[in-house]
């Protein structure tokens, strides 16, 4: 159990390969263990967290409503910087899922519904925008093991995608109800993190 409201995605910390990194859509950033404890958290009134990523040590988490990614220090919550991406639409239909391909040097920053794909620099300017076909909704994206693992909330299913051209590899059922979370334990389990039960859930993946 999470005892966070409405819990929207989670990855792994840097210096703790069994505790995660969990932010909500009440303005939350926390640090759990792998039962879902809470060890410690902040709060950003206001915010309306739907992602997370780590990458040297700093977190970036992106807003839905305002369209802001924040970045924080990992050591003690922090706020760094924030940048605001452009995306029209409804306030409840902006980014949902953010992730880091070390691969490429870029992040990957999704919408929910039309989904589309911006890729942003280091820098976190965009570099390009998508509007692929193949999505009809995606609530989270993470990287692991050289591909893009994409979670869609309405189809109750991850998609493993090629992150060259965004190509649908496999598709995975996952019992969940109202998935909104990715990400990988050290173990190469498959983490997803349900919004309205507050629960992690692992998936055995080979």
């Amino acid at each position: 159990m999470v005892n966070l409201s409405e819990p929207s995605d989670l990855c792994l910390t840097t210096a703790d390969a069994s505790h995660y990194y969990i932010v909500s859509n009440q303005g939350c950033i926390a640090e759990a263990d792998n039962t879902g404890k809470i060890l410690r958290k902040t709060k950003y009134d206001g915010s309306d967290y739907e992602s997370i990523c780590i990458k040297d040590n700093q977190i970036y988490a992106i807003d839905e409503s305002l369209r802001r990614i924040d970045v924080l220090d990992e050591k003690d919550f922090k706020l760094k910087r924030s940048l605001y991406l452009t995306f029209m639409g409804p306030r409840n239909k902006g980014f949902e899922g953010l992730t880091y391909l070390p691969s490429d040097k870029k992040f990957i920053a999704v919408t929910e519904k039309p989904v589309m794909i911006f890729e942003l620099n280091e820098q976190l300017q965009v570099i390009n925008q998508l509007l692929p076909k193949q999505f009809s909704e995606l609530s989270a994206v993470t990287y692991h093991d050289n591909y893009l693992w994409m979670l869609s909330d309405e189809k109750h299913e991850v998609l493993q995608v090629n992150p060259s051209d965004y190509s649908i590899i496999k598709h995975f059922n996952v019992p969940v109800n109202n998935p909104e979370g990715i990400c990988f334990d050290a173990n190469g389990d498959l983490v997803i993190l349900s919004d309205d039960m507050s629960e992690l859930f692992k998936f055995k993946m080979n």
